[in-house]
């Protein structure tokens, strides 16, 4: 009887040294990750205890399941990656366009820049080498091996995508290529960029245009060749009737990535307020080139026909348009 008591304390003791051990050696937010980083920007859109911890919880379930190798081949960066798109989909998190992190960790619909950001925390405390790449209005990742080469990891996809799939898909110009617009690897301050631009647009949906100018600002200097920044820092100028520095962001824009149909429908606004009809005329059909299912540059097109007193072609606009819009519905916004 004695010898029982005596084991059964023994057990007891180790099963409390073994969760202080487990408590001890548990992530509890130190040190701090790019997730918590974006957490803290968005406060003050309801980023509070519940988020900071659920990723402290995603960052020590992937730290007690997710296997990486020093040294890894490509089948190892492969199986690690799987792992935590694994862990992320058992968690129940699904790719739905969202700006904010913190709406995202609520609903568990998350987009790109979220997923980056979760693969990228855990991968910090972790000391997996993984970094976010950016791309025309979406991020992914990258797994880099010793020797430097490295692997894309597409987490919306959970699977490997070569340079080329980014650069046919998202119509990636050759001088947005040259100039390290896109597919450029981002530094930790570039990442942050994305977060701020990311809240800007989320307050340009809720038409709150002078305060994401602020996040703009703070993108643009903190990326200075993020087009989708001047882009929707143009788009705030322009609902605030601020025309003229709505014009040099949105030709800062297109310098930076000439295929950004937006962009070109959005300049050919400018010119038409501005009675500039041929210019605008010629932006409007550049954007339909580049994106021929938003109708809005059709109806564009008709309105400025009409200006130039030329009814018919007005008019074969104008059914187009119409066309266009039932085929392919509305667009939602003009923001990236």
């Amino acid at each position: 009887m004695k010898k029982i008591i005596i084991l059964n304390v023994i057990l007891t003791v180790f099963i409390i040294n073994s969760s202080f051990l487990a408590a001890e050696n548990s992530y509890n937010g130190n040190p701090r990750t790019i997730a918590h980083d974006f957490l803290d920007l968005e406060k003050d859109f309801g980023a509070g205890s519940a988020e900071y911890s659920a990723i402290n919880d995603l960052i020590n379930k992937a730290s007690a399941r997710v296997t990486f190798k020093k040294n890894s081949t490509t089948e190892d960066a492969v199986s690690t990656l799987l792992q935590i798109d694994t862990l992320l989909k058992e968690e129940g998190f699904v790719f739905k366009q969202n700006y904010l992190l913190v709406t995202g960790l609520k609903k568990k619909s998350i987009d790109c820049d979220n997923y980056c950001a979760l693969y990228i925390a855990i991968a910090e405390v972790m000391k997996i080498p993984i970094v976010p790449v950016y791309a025309p209005n979406h991020s992914f990742l990258r797994f880099y091996f010793d020797d430097g080469s490295y692997l894309n990891w597409e987490p919306t996809q959970g699977r490997p995508q070569p340079d080329s799939y980014y650069i046919n898909e998202l119509h990636i110009s050759g001088r947005s290529l040259e100039s390290g617009v896109y597919l450029k690897t981002l530094t930790r301050q570039e990442f942050l960029a994305v977060e701020y631009n990311n809240i800007g647009s989320h307050l340009i949906l809720v038409r709150k245009y002078a305060e994401a100018l602020l996040y703009f600002n703070t993108a643009i200097k903190l990326y200075p060749v993020f087009s989708s920044a001047y882009h929707n820092r143009g788009t705030a100028f322009y609902a605030l009737n601020r025309s003229k520095e709505a014009l040099t962001d949105l030709l800062k824009a297109n310098e930076l990535d000439p295929n950004r149909a937006s962009t070109h429908n959005t300049l050919g606004d400018i010119y038409l307020d501005n009675k500039e009809y041929e210019k605008a005329a010629s932006e409007f059909s550049t954007s339909i080139k580049l994106n021929p299912s938003d109708y809005i540059p059709y109806n564009n097109m008709a309105y400025v026909m009409k200006m130039l007193g030329k009814n018919n072609e007005a008019d074969s606009w104008l059914k187009k348009a119409q066309a266009i819009k039932a085929k392919y519905g509305t667009k939602k916004n003009s923001v990236d």
